[in-house]
């Protein structure tokens, strides 16, 4: 399975910029990492200074190495100083859902759904 790493980071708001080049720093050095899959940093387009990161690994070594890397406390380090408290959430991807299964998923649960307002 697919090992996913998020976060949701909110920047002091004097932090905004460099606490940005910290997180695409981050994402580049990802990029580049034995095991990485993918490595993104999205900017919140309704919130000031809220970024959101992904990245995926192709295993749990892959991620574990990467955390004990020299980046990722590069990473720590900026989040410390530049953010409010970060909650970083890891996953594993056992089963993904392409669009096809979730429109088959969405029809069977209405087979079986009333109306509203239906008794």
């Amino acid at each position: 399975p697919i090992i996913v790493l998020s976060a949701r980071v909110v920047a002091h708001p004097s932090a905004r910029r460099e606490l940005l080049q910290a997180l695409l720093d981050w994402a580049a050095t990802v990029r580049h990492s034995t095991g990485a899959l993918v490595s993104n940093v999205y900017e919140d387009a309704e919130a000031s200074a809220v970024f959101g990161l992904v990245g995926e690994w192709e295993s749990t070594s892959a991620l574990e190495a990467h955390l004990r890397s020299d980046a990722f406390g590069v990473l720590l380090g900026a989040l410390e100083l530049l953010a409010q408290p970060v909650r970083l959430t890891v996953a594993r991807a056992a089963d993904e859902y392409a669009l096809p299964a979730i429109r088959r998923l969405r029809e069977s649960g209405r087979a079986g759904a009333s109306s509203p307002g239906a008794a």
